[in-house]
């Protein structure tokens, strides 16, 4: 049995440890996720999914879509200790489950193509983006 079929899924913001899912982003170095502003983000997101190996908070996702033509993932992640054991292939597919959209766009470092690609995701060279890396943190 993987792993990912004895984690308990959660698909709201009810309860969670804001606190442990700012560790858990520092623990896979995906950065900027800090703060309020993490809370904030996925409290303001369509779909959410969270993953926990009893209490502990092992994997997360968000994603935001109008519900009929469009949606966008972010945020995947999956504790270091647990990656390449089927986890973030569980987490792609619960948030898949609840976008029946037609076209599902994500950002990824390049690093983690292959796991996308595997899933089904390809390069478009008609997606565009506009950074500004002066709002990745909150002002204090």
């Amino acid at each position: 049995m993987m792993i990912a079929d004895s984690l308990r899924w959660q698909f709201d913001c009810a309860g969670v440890a804001w606190q442990a899912l700012e560790d858990l982003f520092s623990a896979a170095a995906l950065g900027g996720r800090k703060g309020g502003k993490i809370k904030r983000a996925f409290e303001n997101s369509s779909v959410v999914c969270f993953g926990y190996d009893g209490t502990r908070l092992i994997a997360a996702a968000r994603a935001l879509t109008d519900h009929e033509y469009h949606a966008t993932i972010y945020d995947v992640v999956v504790h270091p200790d647990l990656q390449r054991r089927g986890v973030g292939r569980r987490v792609l597919r619960e948030i898949l489950a609840r976008l029946p959209v037609w076209r599902i766009l994500l950002v990824a470092d390049g690093e983690v193509g292959g796991f996308y690609e595997d899933a089904g995701f390809h390069s478009h060279g008609d997606m565009m983006a506009l950074v500004d890396g002066t709002k990745l943190y909150d002002s204090t």
